[in-house]
């Protein structure tokens, strides 16, 4: 029947897809490439990194079937660096592999700002297809560069397999013969079966793929037994070479042709390629219940000249609870004047950093998100410091030079004045509440609203949009920020970072307690400066459909960074009755995956009243809510004995020690409930 004969209006049939690969069969695939029981991989491409963009890639298969546009393949990507490496280094090389790439000006620019590549002081973040992966970025990495391939091509490559296709060689009997190259053919494999699948047209394509995927990771090339239809045990065959033939094929089509060569004479490069992980965000009855109040009385600590920053979605810093009530003057302050009367020293938008970094100075360049921010910083700059700096950041750019804070720092800073842009989102003023709130006669409550430490000076670093989504990148980068904020280590400006928030660990791409954010706390921390994290909320799954105690409930939870070592992970309690109800139930517990204990100690994370924007407060629930509790405790530790600023591990030593014990499970309350005035008196 012809279309012309068809009859009007009938809506087109919409094609058969098919079934989703199974996330078991993959991870075997990944892992266990021609049947090598392995628990980790071979290249520096970390497997969450490969089954993401097996998944991606299988959504652009489907698109093709349903003849669809397909979905963004690109995937955001940190690249760590080989000591001796510099980000910059790394930055600069992958900018001009990418510009090689088009010979059209106007297509480089949109290249780049589509990979949006920028640099911290430790990695290098960029948006990444999988082609360019393949052919650009693992060439950089010195895993590929010491692959010992010598000058073999892919017609040597073929006529070898060929010769083994000859002899009807098993997969087994390839690798026994591969010499010192089965890592490049496991690399290889999964590279061509996402090249096959990124060109899969047909349901019968992708479900052969399936069960290609399905051989390949199950000891394929061992004998063993299967179950036929009518329940007897028969022998499954063995895979042959011809299969990995056809693998080096899509391999050969992934690189365009070309066996992609290191650059001779380079330094070590890339070491390793993981997510550039999303994050979350995970008077007072919690003051009395870790007797802070008391200790006060006790001790009447004055903690002017102490700071914190709070790394989350941004603090108010118009929030009559962080005002100077105590200094001389104060009423007479103009209202508006932050600057001079808000106890938040200053703020800064992390979220912006990748853009100006990767913008090379140039505001066509940046992303549409966060373009109108980024014109708004910069119009508070005048011209001839805004044209400097921008000159200068074009020109480490162009010369591989690693991130300067110093001339970032004034275009990510949120000026105090009549403009000033309060957050997005609650959260980060609520945990500074905890953490410092001070508020006489609160205008929604009937009683003082007071937090930890009530005349600390606060620095809001926003790593979290309106919407309450952020990254590793710009954590990191604020991590980093407070490490060069405090460059001279004798006389600190931010004396302790709370961090409210929790990145999911991949727990077989990265050893528990080093990922890139954990190893980023953990060097703040041997730099002097106290690192407090939320332990997460992660202690309970919400899928429990059973009536019987333990459903449910998660060992082995914590997030990052509270897997950090260095760190002061800090579980939940409850607000008032910490003896009687024990560790709340969606609390992360330990231990950790490499058998710490973990969290270091509880606090009151649950219902928890402090403030939010607009001069309100409001209650809330999380171990984001119990981190701040010690923070402020750490915070008074430093205030009343000088001589411990600088020493966190000794602080950490100090709050666990003088703990409460609940007489529950250490890996789930650490050393127990968090007693203020216990640790003050302890020395």
């Amino acid at each position: 029947m012809s279309d012309e004969s068809k009859p009007a209006g009938r809506p087109r049939r919409r094609p058969k897809l098919p079934e989703k690969l199974d996330d078991s069969i993959l991870r075997c695939l990944v892992f266990q490439t021609f049947g090598h029981d392995r628990k980790t991989q071979d290249s520096p491409i970390v497997p969450d990194v490969w089954l993401r963009y097996i998944l991606v890639t299988e959504a652009t298969a489907h698109a093709h079937i349903a003849m669809e546009d397909p979905p963004d393949a690109a995937l955001d990507l940190l690249l760590t660096p080989w000591t001796g490496t510099t980000p910059g280094h790394i930055a600069d090389l992958l900018r001009n592999r990418l510009r090689w790439k088009e010979t059209e000006q106007e297509k480089q620019k949109e290249r780049l700002k589509a990979a949006g590549i920028a640099q911290s002081t430790s990695r290098v973040v960029a948006r990444i297809d999988f082609l360019t992966l393949v052919r650009d970025v693992v060439p950089l990495t010195s895993w590929w560069k010491h692959l010992p391939l010598g000058d073999r091509d892919f017609q040597t490559i073929f006529q070898w397999l060929n010769e083994r296709i000859e002899k009807d060689d098993s997969l087994s009997s390839v690798l026994d013969h591969a010499g010192t190259n089965p890592e490049f053919f496991r690399y290889a494999a999964l590279v061509g079966f996402i090249d096959r699948l990124m060109n899969a047209t047909s349901v019968k394509a992708v479900e052969g793929l399936a069960e290609l995927a399905r051989r390949l990771g199950s000891a394929a090339d061992r004998k063993k037994t299967e179950r036929s239809m009518d329940g007897r045990r028969t022998s499954a065959p063995e895979l042959r070479a011809g299969a990995l033939k056809d693998l080096i094929d899509g391999y050969k089509n992934a690189t365009d042709g070309i066996l992609p060569k290191a650059i001779a004479g380079e330094p070590e490069g890339i070491f390793l390629i993981n997510l550039n992980r999303p994050a979350t965000q995970s008077v007072f009855d919690s003051r009395k219940t870790v007797k802070a109040d008391a200790a006060h009385r006790v001790f009447d600590i004055a903690a002017r000249g102490i700071a914190f920053a709070v790394v989350d979605g941004g603090i108010d810093a118009s929030h009559p609870a962080f005002l100077k009530y105590s200094d001389p003057g104060f009423e007479q302050r103009v209202e508006t004047d932050l600057e001079r009367w808000s106890r938040v020293v200053a703020s800064y938008d992390f979220t912006i950093v990748r853009d100006i970094i990767a913008s090379n100075g140039e505001l066509d360049a940046v992303s549409e998100a966060n373009h109108d921010a980024i014109v708004r910083r910069m119009a508070g700059l005048k011209a001839e410091q805004r044209d400097t700096l921008l000159r200068h950041l074009k020109i480490r750019n162009q010369n591989a030079r690693d991130l300067d804070w110093e001339i970032v720092a004034p275009f990510i800073r949120v000026p105090h004045d009549k403009n000033y842009e309060v957050p997005g989102s609650d959260h980060g003023t609520h945990v500074a509440g905890i953490l410092a709130a001070d508020l006489p006669q609160p205008s929604d409550l009937q009683r003082p609203l007071v937090g930890m430490c009530k005349d600390l000076s606060l620095y809001d670093l926003r790593v979290f949009d309106a919407r309450g989504q952020g990254d590793e990148f710009a954590i990191l980068c604020a991590i980093e920020f407070v490490g060069w904020l405090n460059r001279d280590r004798k006389n600190p400006v931010v004396h302790g970072v709370n961090l409210s928030l929790a990145l999911a660990h991949e727990v077989d791409s990265f050893a528990c307690g080093q990922t890139p954010i954990c190893e980023a706390c953990n060097h703040l921390v041997g730099n002097g400066t106290v690192v407090v994290a939320a332990a997460g909320n992660t202690g309970f799954n919400g899928v429990a459909n059973k009536l019987s105690l333990g459903n449910g409930y998660q060992p082995i939870s914590i997030t990052d960074p509270g897997n950090a070592d260095a760190v002061i992970t800090v579980g939940s309690t409850h607000r008032r009755d910490p003896h009687a109800y024990g560790v709340s139930y969606f609390s992360a517990r330990g231990p950790t995956g490499d058998g710490r204990r973990k969290p270091d100690i509880l606090a009151p994370g649950e219902k928890i009243t402090s403030t939010i924007r607009g001069g309100r407060s409001q209650r809330m629930d999380g171990t984001s809510m119990a981190a701040p509790h010690v923070s402020g405790a750490a915070a008074l530790l430093m205030a009343r004995y000088p001589e411990l600023i600088g020493r966190p591990l000794r602080i950490k030593e100090i709050l666990i020690g003088s703990a409460t014990d609940l007489k529950r499970d250490p890996d789930f309350q650490g050393g127990g409930l968090l007693d203020v005035l216990r640790a003050l008196q302890s020395i």
